[in-house]
Order: C-alpha cells, then structure tokens, then sequence
C-alpha cells in the first residue's frame, strides 16, 4: 500500500501495483518493483549456459568481421551468418556433459555449404613459422570452379586469437600460406575451406590439424 503524504501532486510512498516509492536524503524516488523469477536453474538449463559459453569463446574473435556472413551464406534463410556458425557448431561440435562441457574442433566448420569440401587437405609449419595448406585440386568435380576462393583458418586457444584469409589463393592452386608468424610459439588449430568467387556459395570446410608454431 502507497500513500500521498501531500497529496496527489506530493510524495510517493510505498507500493502500488509494480512501482514503489522512497524518501532517500529528502528526495522521492520511485522504481519498478523486481519481479521473482520463475526459471528455475535446472541441470539441462545450465548445461546449455555452457555450451554456448564454449561456443561463444570460439566465435567471440571473428566477431565483427563478417567473416561468418562470407562462409556461411544465407541461401534464402534469416539471421547472421554468425548465427549460423554458432548453430552449426552447437550441433555438431560441442561434446561432454555438464560440467564437462568442450569443444570438438575436428568437428567444427569454419565454412558450410554445397559446393565440393577440400580433397586431401593438409597444413604444415614453414621455416618462417607461417602454414603451408595443400589440397588437390578437383576443379570441375560437381559445382567446384577453378576460381574459388580459399578460406583459411588458424586458432590458437590458449590466447583466443584468430588469423584467417578469405583469399589467399584459388581451388585450382593446389597450396596456399597462411601468414601466421604473430603466433610463434603456439599451437593452432587450422581449417580449410572454400567459397566461390561471388561469395554466394560455399563449402564445407576440413580441419587440418593442430599445428605448433
């Protein structure tokens, strides 16, 4: 119950309906009443917290550089394409139970779409501390073009940093370098994929290992 010590125009002084009232240091203030929440923290509730805290820890660094909406193309559907990599990676790439909840990263997808996957996808250190990735080129196989991009992707976990180009080189070119000297003495985990050359399409990416730098 509220009350209006000067009247309608006065003070506001206790509860009414969701709103409260109080003197503090000679001044009226008034706020909302905080609701009691009915969501009770149940095990299944905080083990999906968790993995999306997981999952959030991966994608937090491309985030910002539309870097999801170019390797997860849209084809139709709403959303981000950060949202859909975030989706993609909850469903197919987070193991464990609560509270042992990780991250696959051989299962993760940096890219996903129709277009023909990397063949023979491999990532080695170069003396100069950068990745060397080499595929085969299957150029002509399904949907798969000579100029396709190629996307690459290292992820070191221990900082949470990220490189990756989105054109270092083309399907047909059989290897390209990743310039990744800034993580010297790291170990990273490393991807390969592919979209076309109007970023419209992609494919799905292949996980070549975890590299030491």
């Amino acid at each position: 119950m509220a009350r209006i010590p000067n009247g309608i125009l006065g003070e506001f002084i206790g509860t009414a309906g969701n709103v409260s009232g109080y003197m503090r240091y000679g001044n009226n203030f008034l706020r909302s009443r905080r609701s009691k929440s009915g969501n009770v923290m149940t095990p299944k509730r905080l083990a999906q917290q968790q993995k999306i805290k997981v999952c959030n820890e991966f994608t937090k660094p491309f985030a910002g550089q539309s870097f999801f909406n170019k390797t997860f193309p849209a084809y139709g559907s709403k959303g981000s394409g950060h949202n859909r990599a975030t989706s993609a990676i909850l469903n197919q790439a987070i193991v464990g139970s609560y509270p042992d909840i990780a991250i696959a990263y051989p299962l993760v997808l940096i890219s996903q779409g129709p277009l023909p996957a990397p063949v023979d996808a491999l990532a080695n250190p170069d003396a100069e501390s950068n990745i060397l990735f080499s595929w085969t080129d299957n150029t002509g196989t399904g949907t798969a073009k000579a100029d396709d991009k190629v996307v690459l992707v290292a992820y070191c976990t221990e900082t949470k940093q990220i490189i990756y180009s989105l054109n270092a080189g083309t399907r047909a070119d059989g290897q390209a370098i990743l310039d990744t000297h800034l993580m010297q003495g790291v170990a990273a985990e490393t991807w390969i994929g592919f979209v076309s050359h109007d970023e419209k399409d992609a494919a799905n990416s292949s996980y070549t290992g975890q590299i030491a730098l």
